[in-house]
């Protein structure tokens, strides 16, 4: 840390204050822009949340009633389908899982994924699903430093930033080249081609102006098919996975989006919409969850420092969250009568406590251990592990009841 004369101390006051007085931000307005490929959780048009959304994709949105069964009827079969938590750098172990899951030979192509924050980084390449993808995720996860996600500002110039105007303790640049390197054209014709054979990729992003979670159809996106359609898709990326604050938000048709965990850590696939159970004529499918962190960690004492609590912060308001996304997603399985499957970091796994550390070490620890889990007979669960909580009423139906009520679309 430099150490500052008095003089200078002073002075940068007097040029803060008036700087403070001159370059306030400019004014923003709420956008009305048309909504092309987003909606709400429930399939609702962010605009008007009683109404089913218009947009690509219609009703077959993530939450859009009836979404599994239509999907089902399409393909013929009954879905694989994979949701993939936020989580920092701990998206090293679902980097390093899915690569061990494929070893093993039984990882499916997936029907439906869902990312949100780090597992939106993860989400595209794990739904083109080929071993050049998992090596694209494998070198994305494992040789990121610091320097290529952000750029530290410097402490003077940092809060003068804050102060006057700026969104972030970071600047995110080199995260936005790094997503320019593993998402080109080529990627978007791929996932378009996979979406007009009716499998679906969605990420889940906060718009910081509605105080909504927007679900983004990137297929829909991707058949767009030229250059706006690359930028947008890229956008929608840095977005999911940008926390407030430490990352600036990125701007998208007027509206200011953040990290897609700040509201909700998972896309949860077929919940909201659906009324009563239903079962399948093509008998039951997987619901699949990647965790890309720890089911419950050990206290450790937290710097204190603004810099230094924000990943940490970030973390204790995903893992708070995280038991009730889990329980709807849990629950969206059994209302299909669908298999459910979850996966974390192991306990002992060293992967680190501050989630935008990106410490290269800690990243390679996760992804092996990722990587290993999936090759042994217990690497999923059958239920989140919040549910040995609950009272025994409320365990055996969701447990032990057939749900055997047909409903038609």
């Amino acid at each position: 840390m430099p150490r500052f004369s008095v003089d200078r101390i002073l002075l940068f006051a007097v040029v803060t204050s008036v700087l403070v007085g001159c370059s306030a931000p400019p004014k923003r307005e709420i956008s009305t822009e048309t909504i092309r490929f987003a909606a709400l959780p429930n399939g609702h048009d962010p605009y008007n949340p009683e109404e089913l959304t218009k947009t690509a994709g219609g009703a077959q949105m993530v939450g859009g009633r009836g979404v599994i069964r239509r999907l089902e009827k399409l393909h013929g079969h009954s879905l694989n389908i994979i949701e993939l938590s936020g989580g920092g750098q701990n998206g090293a172990f679902g980097a390093g899982f899915l690569k061990g899951w494929r070893k093993t030979g039984t990882r499916p192509e997936f029907d439906v994924v869902t990312g949100v924050s780090t597992g939106a980084l993860l989400a595209t390449h794990a739904f083109l699903g080929t071993p050049a993808d998992d090596a694209v995720l494998e070198k994305l996860f494992t040789q990121t430093y610091p320097s290529k996600i952000y750029r530290k500002r410097g402490v003077l110039s940092g809060i003068l930033d804050l102060i006057t105007g700026g969104r972030s303790f970071f600047d995110t640049s080199p995260m936005a080249a790094m997503i320019d390197e593993v998402i080109d054209m080529d990627v978007l014709r791929r996932v378009a081609k996979a979406h007009d054979n009716n499998r679906r990729l969605w990420v889940g992003t906060t718009n910081m102006d509605y105080d909504q979670t927007w679900v983004w159809s990137m297929g829909a996106i991707a058949k767009q098919g030229d250059q706006e359609a690359l930028e947008l898709y890229k956008k929608v990326l840095r977005a999911s996975a940008a926390p407030p604050i430490a990352f600036p938000p990125v701007e998208i048709d007027g509206h200011l989006f953040a990290d897609g965990s700040v509201r909700q850590n998972i896309v949860v696939v077929g919940l909201t919409g659906t009324v009563l159970p239903m079962s399948s004529k093509f008998g039951p499918g997987n619901k699949y969850v990647i965790r890309n962190g720890k089911d419950s960690k050990e206290p450790y004492a937290i710097q204190n420092a603004a810099v230094n609590m924000v990943g940490p912060a970030l973390n204790i308001m995903m893992n708070n969250s995280m038991d009730t996304v889990l329980l709807r997603s849990y629950l969206a399985a059994r209302i299909h009568d669908y298999n459910f499957h979850i996966t974390s970091i192991p306990k002992e796994v060293a992967s680190g406590n501050n989630i935008l550390a990106f410490n290269n070490q800690e990243m390679r620890n996760a992804f092996d251990a990722g990587f290993a889990l999936a090759q042994q007979e217990n690497a999923w669960r059958t239920a989140p592990k919040m549910l040995t909580d609950l009272p025994v009423w409320v365990l055996q139906p969701l447990r032990n009841t057939k749900l055997e009520t047909k409903v038609g679309d």
